[in-house]
């Protein structure tokens, strides 16, 4: 939330809910993160979003690769 904070000094309006479709290795290492649907309309904020979910690491499991999507809402406070 800390991206869309800082994207909202330039743009007050920018609201909207993001699909984000998650690859989780069993290492805990995300592996593939892209967005499969976006209210926002702002590419790079998106971009952003996703680089840092690459960043994540969750614990290591013994269970295969998982992929899910994660519905993101984003609206101003």
């Amino acid at each position: 939330y800390s991206l869309y904070s800082r994207a909202l000094r330039e743009n007050p309006a920018l609201q909207g809910k993001v699909v984000l479709e998650v690859t989780i290795a069993p290492t805990g290492e995300v592996t593939e993160c892209r967005v499969i649907s976006s209210e926002l309309g702002d590419p790079e904020l998106e971009r952003k979003i996703v680089a840092r979910v690459r960043l994540f690491r969750f614990e290591a499991r013994d269970v295969e690769t998982i992929t899910t999507t994660k519905p993101i809402d984003f609206f101003p406070a």
